[in-house]
């Protein structure tokens, strides 16, 4: 299906008069986020989820599957119902679909100062400023993104809405040193206080070493991002003919290196005292695991009432790679304690998550780089302060108003997923002894000040509704989403582009 094929639907697809109806296209769905947990771009279906009661106050909405196929008609199909399509490509910009029938927003999550304006060996669509040009509007959550993506010279206009943070979370009651949070979940428990041996969690609940492993998942994410770039078609088809083979032998009864990890028991979990969370990806090397583990058990050494949750965003069958990966990264330290240190594998929901930050203290964020930081803003908007550099993303958002801002620095690094590795960028460095007082002042003020403290916690969560509540991410988007109104259908730069 064309859209010169209909010049008159077309047409009435750009009456103005006409509600919107937002098409909108992304990596992970909304109804599978628990099965994508740390793939490559899970958290893109994460923001749809947060982004749809924003798109149901401007219009309507529905997630379209492989665009490449199905925009069009889907387009097609919301002029007929009486609605004016657009485009939503909440995905990075290189596996966005664009095409002249429909005008196209990109939101992008970028964490760099610079975008991608070269192509990766095969991969053309890598060239993030070329594919930028043909968009009619992009959107970002933070300034630094949007400052990138108009220095690129995209041409269409750039501007920038946060990531919204539900009603609900403003809604968690203030934390009390009183308060114990108790759940039944997969985790692990180093330190700390001693614990009924009924109710322990498993530490090594690893199978004897020796046995081979292929780890599915994670090969294939290395593959996409480190090795199909620099092959050509015919190479990339004879892998994937090869792999299919393997797949069909398996099923034929043959031998198998493959095996499905164990999974850890669920056992039951505590939290009270001074409680510091934080939540993100393992395999993400921006996180910087190394010194949130590390200033935090120098700090807290001798503190058995303190403890640090890391809830980590993993898959099932990831489990015991990252767990295992973490311990022995902790294990290297050799770094006694009495401080607490808490890893949760387990999904939480929206409702699990929030009791969690209940039970939170501060926050803490160690990120070298940070497109958005979801669960940050949801902490905050918990009233709990955070601990954070103020850089990237966070920057828009974070200060001494409310949490401990931890110092950083630029630092030369490639793009994440080039496969060259090329030092084009930079993200940022943080300043280690730094973090470490800031644990230290932060432990201070929660024992010693209730009413700093409180000040501290209202002041963040001010801050939050201001930034990134649904009213006020509502306004911003209505004011991005205006400067649709007056681009062709057909969008922006592909005349440029055929011509070049």
């Amino acid at each position: 299906m064309d859209a010169s094929h209909f010049p008159q639907r077309w047409e009435r697809g750009r009456d103005q008069s006409r509600p919107w109806m937002f098409l909108v296209s992304s990596p992970s769905r909304v109804g599978d986020l628990s099965q994508r947990l740390g793939m490559a771009d899970y958290s893109y279906g994460f923001v749809v989820k947060s982004l749809a009661p924003v798109l149901e106050r401007l219009g309507h909405w529905r997630q379209v599957i492989a665009p490449e196929s199905c925009l069009v008609h889907a387009a097609a199909q919301a002029i007929e119902a009486g609605y004016r399509p657009v485009h939503l490509a909440v995905a990075p910009v290189h596996a966005a679909y664009l095409t002249p029938a429909v005008p196209t927003i990109l939101f992008p999550f970028w964490e760099f100062p610079r975008i991608p304006d070269r192509d990766f060996g095969w991969e053309t669509r890598q060239n993030w400023a070329r594919v930028g040009r043909r968009a009619s509007l992009i959107v970002t959550a933070c300034e630094m993104t949007a400052k990138s993506f108009r220095q690129a010279g995209v041409g269409c206009p750039v501007e920038v809405v946060p990531v919204p943070v539900a009603d609900r979370a403003f809604r968690v009651p203030p934390w009390s040193p009183d308060f114990t949070w108790r759940m039944t979940c997969r985790h692990v428990s180093w330190g700390g206080p001693p614990i009924d041996p009924g109710e322990a969690p498993a530490l090594d609940p690893f199978p004897p070493p020796g046995k081979p492993h292929v780890w599915r998942a994670g090969v294939k994410d290395q593959y996409k991002r480190y090795i199909r770039p620099w092959l050509s078609p015919q190479a990339q088809h004879w892998v994937s003919q090869s792999k299919r083979a393997t797949l069909q032998a398996l099923r034929r009864g043959r031998p198998s290196l493959v095996e499905i990890p164990p999974r850890l028991r669920p056992t039951r979990l505590e939290l009270s005292g001074l409680v510091y969370t934080s939540v993100f990806n393992f395999g993400d090397l921006r996180k910087n695991p190394h010194d949130l583990l590390t200033a935090f058990l120098l700090a807290f050494r001798d503190r058995p009432d303190v403890t640090l949750v890391l809830k980590l965003v993993t898959r099932p069958e990831w489990e015991h790679d990252r767990v295992e990966s973490l311990r022995n990264l902790y294990l290297g330290y050799g770094i006694e304690h009495h401080c607490r240190v808490v890893v949760i594998t387990d999904y939480l929901s929206d409702d699990e998550l929030l009791d969690l930050f209940r039970a939170t203290t501060f926050y803490v964020n160690t990120s070298r780089a940070e497109g958005a930081c979801l669960p940050l803003q949801q902490a905050l908007a918990c009233g709990r302060p955070a601990i954070a550099p103020a850089h990237t993303a966070m920057a828009d958002y974070i200060d001494d108003r409310v949490g401990f801002v931890v110092a950083s620095q630029p630092e030369p690094t490639h793009w994440p997923h080039d496969p060259q590795r090329r030092i084009e960028t930079s993200w940022q460095r943080l300043d280690w002894s730094n973090l470490r007082d800031q644990y230290l002042r932060s432990a201070e003020l929660a024992s010693s000040s209730r009413v700093g403290y409180e000040a501290m916690a209202a002041s963040a969560q001010r801050r939050m509704k201001s930034y990134a509540s649904i009213d006020m991410v509502t306004k911003a988007f209505q004011r991005a989403v205006d400067q649709v109104r007056d681009a062709p259908i057909g969008a922006l730069g592909w005349e440029e582009d055929r011509a070049a």
